[in-house]
């Protein structure tokens, strides 16, 4: 039994420094049913400028996105190229918690 935990004890504290490891977080949003052209926009807290260019949004209902840093803010935001104004937004971040 003794070997038992000792071996557990081992399997987790791996498991803990490998889960740091791991890369960064994937994001999948879902996005409102909309018509017309919009543009998929990603704003970097942290660096207080925008993550990449604007994307044209497919309408598929869902964006996914790769994350560059764990540990920060982003806001997601859909434009309305017709009304020049934003029509969707949500913040996200992802955190490793210790």
């Amino acid at each position: 039994m003794k070997k038992l935990l000792i071996t557990l004890s081992v399997l987790l504290i791996g498991v803990r420094v490998l889960a740091g490891a791991v890369g960064l977080p994937k994001e999948r949003i879902a996005l409102p049913a909309v018509s017309g052209s919009h543009l998929v926009c990603i704003w970097d807290e942290t660096a207080n400028a925008w993550l990449q260019d604007f994307e044209a949004y497919d309408h598929a209902g869902s964006y996914s996105f790769q994350l560059p840093s764990w540990g920060q803010w982003y806001w997601i935001g859909l434009w309305d190229e017709d009304q020049g104004a934003y029509v969707f937004g949500k913040w996200i971040g992802h955190f490793i918690a210790e």
